[in-house]
This record gives structure tokens, C-alpha cells and sequence, in this order.
């Protein structure tokens, strides 16, 4: 093909031959215009509507390169298979859905080239937008957005660490491991890049031309995971709390079932052991290296902040037991379940302020 491309654009694709061809030929228009060399790397994860073919019918008259891969692996890892056979200085990666911009790709290049490590195709800065975006789908992205600037350091200064639309230097992930799962590769980059200054330039999110949509529930419960997995001090919380709630769930067995104890007293009497015991825990492990303060005043101020995600279990928890009639165990997780982001974040971001990634 010639001499090394400018830049890259790793493109994962599954089901897409209605989309493909349109962003291929795009992409080939706004780049040439710009004078910014390119080739289209289509990752492929084994396409039964026959994508592949597609792109690969392409490569006569563009740059383009197929990579098939076995079967249904997952975006992220098809963004890592298509950046490891990359071969430009930058690259660029986006959705075969039409649903990222072209026009927006030599504006991105052009800040990487200006200076920026890496560079977000933006919703949520000035001059982006989601047409179309129903309430709810809006609420689950800045949610999404939130968690992740609350639990990672990194991510605090980036207004949409969600985006699938996003340019950066081959350095940033020069010999770093990276390990994403699920549909975000800019999280994991973002944590574990090698980078000094990250912009973002606004984009207007499009509607889907053709296809249908990757979300689904197993993509935002592997995205939580993901999110826990690289907030460091997270994952020894979350141990401590499934030790808590087995010893919260012991005491209400114990309680309940064998003594015979109305199901609210119960509850209120497995909340204190659990939280006593998970105290004790993230005191000598969890944020042992957080900045100290008197030890009476982090017991008061973890009981506090445990007391809202006591209100929130004990509601739930309740609710479904005399109302609905659920079991009591059963019952309890919910509540548990609902409790335990609120525990985490006052943990770390009142009762131990001070402790380090």
C-alpha cells in the first residue's frame, strides 16, 4: 500500500453492510480533502449479513483493510485488534453506524496534529448534541459519564468519556496494557494511556441510518464492571461489601428465621453488625492510606454516611417484603444492591477523603 498512513480509522463492525460502504467513501471525502493521508482498518467480528465482503469489495478503490475475526468478541476488543494492526502515526476510531460525523474526523486530526494527545468527539461540550435522544437514554449516558468521573481520576476533566468517537497518538498506547471489556475502549484509555493534555471538539450525534443498536443490559452491567475494575480502591471495597453483605444476610437469617424476630428489626439489627464489621475492614485494607484524621470522628461520620444507604435498603428492602411479598433474603439484596454505589461513594469522598488511587 505504499508509505505509512497519517492517521488510522479502526472502524469494529458486526451486521453493518447497509452502513459500511456509505462510511468508507466518507471517510475517502473528507480526509483526501483535507490533504490527510488515511487507511480504514474494518474489524470485523464475522458478520452472517456478510459485511466483510463488503469492505472488502472497497479496497480497489480505497485504502481498507479487513480483519474477520472468529465470532461475536465484543467493541472493545475489536478497537484493540484493529489498533494493533494499525499502521498510521494517529488513529482514529468510530462507529460504522453513521452515527459519528465524517465531517467532524479532519477537525479531530487537526487538534491532534496542533498539540492534543488525544482528542473526543464530544456530545456534551458547547456545539454538541443528541437529536432525537429520548429522557431516559439521556439519563443512562450521564449517568454513565458521572460514575465514571466520580470513581476515576483521570476521567474527571472529560465532559463525555463515553464517546465511541475519538482520534490519539500511537504513543498514548505504546507498550501499555490494555485490557477493555464491553463497548467503552476510550475508558480504558483514558485510565491507562500515556497522555499530557486530552481535548474535545463538539459533535451532533446522529440517529441511526440502518441497523440496530449494540446496547443492551449485558453491555451496561460489563461497563459498571469495567468502571469498578479500574477505580483501584473500588475493588477492595466491593470484596469488603460482599463480605458485608454475607454477614448482614447471616444475621438476618439468624434473627429471622430462627429466632423468630419481626423482619424491620431484623433488618435494623443485620445494618449494624454489617456496618461495624465493614468499618473495620476499610479502616485497616480498603483506604488504609488515606490522610488520618481522629478516629472518633471517621466513626461518626461513616454512620452518617451509611444512614443514607440504611434509608434506601431498609425502604426497598421493606417495600417488597410486606407489599409484594417477597422473600426475606431476596428482599434484602435489593435493598443491599441499591445501597451499596451510595455507600462507596460518601466512603471515599467523605469518611476517607484522603485515600490514594
Amino acid at each position: 500500500m505504499g508509505s505509512e498512513p497519517e492517521v488510522s480509522v479502526v472502524v469494529p463492525t458486526y451486521n453493518e453492510r447497509d452502513n459500511v460502504a456509505k462510511l468508507i467513501q466518507a471517510i475517502h471525502e473528507y480526509l483526501s480533502e483535507a490533504g490527510i493521508s488515511y487507511e480504514v482498518v474494518v474489524v470485523d467480528d464475522n458478520s452472517p449479513d456478510g459485511t466483510a465482503e463488503v469492505a472488502r469489495s472497497l479496497s480497489s478503490r480505497y485504502s481498507v483493510r479487513v480483519v474477520v475475526r472468529p465470532g461475536k468478541l465484543g467493541l472493545a476488543s475489536a478497537i484493540l485488534d484493529g489498533v494493533r494492526v494499525s499502521r498510521g502515526r494517529y488513529v482514529a476510531v468510530m462507529d460504522a453506524d453513521l452515527q459519528h460525523p465524517p465531517e467532524a474526523l479532519p477537525r479531530l486530526v487537526e487538534k491532534v496534529r496542533g498539540g492534543c494527545d488525544v482528542v473526543i468527539g464530544s456530545r456534551y461540550v458547547k456545539g454538541g448534541a443528541t437529536p432525537g435522544w429520548s429522557f431516559f437514554r439521556r439519563l443512562v449516558s450521564w449517568g454513565a459519564n458521572t460514575l465514571a468521573r466520580l470513581l476515576l481520576p483521570r476521567v474527571r476533566g472529560v465532559r463525555d468519556a463515553m464517546s465511541g468517537y475519538f482520534v490519539f497518538r500511537r504513543e498514548v498506547v505504546e507498550g501499555v496494557e490494555l485490557n477493555p471489556r464491553g463497548f467503552k475502549f476510550l475508558l480504558e484509555l483514558l485510565v491507562k494511556g500515556r497522555f499530557n493534555r486530552v481535548c474535545e471538539h463538539p459533535i451532533v450525534f446522529r440517529p441511526r441510518v440502518r441497523g440496530e443498536s449494540k446496547l443492551g443490559v449485558g453491555e451496561v452491567v460489563n461497563y459498571v464492571l469495567h468502571v469498578l475494575d479500574l477505580a483501584h480502591d473500588s475493588i477492595r471495597f466491593a470484596i469488603v461489601g460482599g463480605l458485608g453483605t454475607l454477614v448482614n444476610l447471616a444475621t438476618v437469617a439468624l434473627t429471622g428465621y430462627y429466632l423468630g424476630i419481626e423482619h424491620w428489626i431484623s433488618v435494623l439489627t443485620a445494618f449494624e453488625v454489617s456496618t461495624i464489621f465493614n468499618f473495620s475492614l476499610h479502616e485497616v485494607w480498603t483506604f488504609k492510606t488515606a490522610f488520618r484524621g481522629v478516629f472518633l470522628s471517621r466513626l461518626l461520620k461513616f454512620h452518617s454516611a451509611v444512614v443514607v444507604q440504611f434509608l434506601s435498603q431498609m425502604l426497598f428492602s421493606n417495600l417488597l417484603y410486606y407489599a409484594y411479598g417477597v422473600g426475606r433474603l431476596v428482599a434484602q439484596l435489593v435493598g443491599i444492591a441499591i445501597g451499596f454505589l451510595l455507600n462507596y461513594l460518601l466512603s471515599k469522598f467523605l469518611v476517607w477523603r484522603g485515600a490514594r488511587q
